[in-house]
């Protein structure tokens, strides 16, 4: 087990957050309100595009196709930290073009708390903020709520269904 020492502080002891390089580690939160954030200004930037459209299609395809690479990158970026924290390989993203695979990724990487202490792939990320477990809770709960929605839309959709082979006496 790694022993803390009494001469190093607190700043030398958590790795330095980059959320635009490849390297470091990020955890579970982090991952959370950063994609939140990064969403969020997607949404935005896509408003921005659709009235780009509306004065000049090819303007608009192109700051759109600019946007959506930078989303990617991005997103890319911040799943690769997150496997490092877990101290897998930025590789295992290749998963995400597997139909199946993808999923039990997602949910790996959302799921498992990363590696306590350094590992291969750095120090661990520094404690959480406050303002990183807010936008983690308003995500998870965002997710929550779609989730609830879902089922409550195809619930209703079958209510529906059936009352209309009642109704029409076909069952």
């Amino acid at each position: 087990m790694a022993e803390l020492s009494l001469n190093k502080t607190p700043q030398e002891q958590y790795a330095v957050l980059d959320p635009t390089g490849f390297s470091g580690r990020i955890g579970r939160l982090r991952l959370l309100a950063w994609s939140m954030v990064i969403t969020i200004i997607a949404m935005v930037t896509s408003l921005l595009v659709l009235l780009a459209i509306k004065v000049s299609p090819t303007l608009g395809i192109t700051c759109g196709a600019t946007l959506t690479l930078a989303y990617f990158i991005i997103s890319l970026r911040i799943s690769a930290q997150r496997l490092h924290d877990l101290n897998w390989s930025a590789w295992m993203l290749l998963l995400h073009l597997v139909p199946v695979a993808n999923l039990v990724l997602a949910l790996m990487m959302l799921l498992m708390p990363g590696t306590p202490g350094p590992n291969k792939y750095g120090p661990p990320p520094p404690p959480n903020s406050r303002a990183v477990n807010v936008l983690a809770a308003i995500t998870i709960f965002l997710i929550g709520l779609s989730i609830c929605v879902m089922i409550a839309l195809f619930a209703l959709g079958l209510l529906t269904a059936l009352i209309n082979a009642v109704n029409s006496n076909s069952m």
